[in-house]
């Protein structure tokens, strides 16, 4: 299914990746995606490997999906904020480059930015958050929201909890990127059916804010118990 009234900001990571195989295993095409490439030598955040744009395209292209490279991988520079700002879909499903966040000129812009958290909102906020819930309580989690100024504060649409992965050293790029679009995908499913989203909590105050785990508290998450 065609949905019209969504468009997607998509970095070349392998988050993006999962994302786009997923919506596309479930019939969820976005009506345009603006791809922003790295076109520096070195990883980005949330990057696996430098160039890996072909795959993202493959996607794409398989499924007839209207993309567009984005002249500037910034998404906050003038460029981007101008694509944005003159594209007819009023929702956009941000999946950016980890780590950077969405400034007052894109937040302007009229549109909604539906981001999926790494962490399961309002208990986990910030940064690497699923590898302190698995050191808490055993568990990772991804919840949808919109984006606003304050990190991981919009409303909440979807939240869900998930048992840990048997393999947990690849929770960066697999793992955590598997359950975000799984709860993606459930946070599309119910739009297209309602019609509209509909928020779990509209009031996400409260629970921790985290920063990048050190590597030996990570080190403890990965071994487990």
């Amino acid at each position: 299914m065609m949905m019209n009234d969504i468009g997607m900001i998509a970095a070349d990571t392998t988050r993006t990746f999962h994302y786009l195989n997923e919506l596309i295993t479930n019939k969820l095409f976005p009506k345009f995606v603006l791809l922003l490439i790295n076109t520096d030598n070195n990883l980005m955040p949330g990057q696996k490997e430098v160039n890996s744009i072909e795959n993202l395209l493959k996607l794409l292209e398989g499924s007839n999906i209207q993309y567009k490279i984005s002249s500037n991988s910034d998404v906050n520079s003038n460029e981007v904020v101008n694509q944005i700002r003159s594209r007819n879909e009023t929702v956009f499903i941000f999946s950016g480059f980890g780590g950077i966040l969405l400034r007052d000129s894109v937040l302007a812009t009229g549109k909604r930015f539906l981001h999926v958290h790494g962490g399961y909102l309002p208990n986990y906020k910030g940064s690497t958050t699923n590898y302190f819930s698995l050191i808490e309580e055993g568990m990772i989690g991804a919840s949808s929201i919109f984006l606003t100024k304050d990190i991981d504060c919009g409303p909440i649409i979807l939240r869900k909890k998930f048992k840990p992965p048997r393999q947990r050293a690849y929770l960066d790029h697999v793992h955590d990127s598997e359950v975000r679009a799984k709860v993606l995908v459930e946070t599309l499913q119910n739009y297209v059916v309602d019609g509209e989203f509909k928020f779990e909590l509209e009031s996400n105050v409260g629970g921790e804010t985290f920063y990048i785990i050190h590597p030996v508290l990570k080190h403890i998450a990965i071994m487990g118990n």
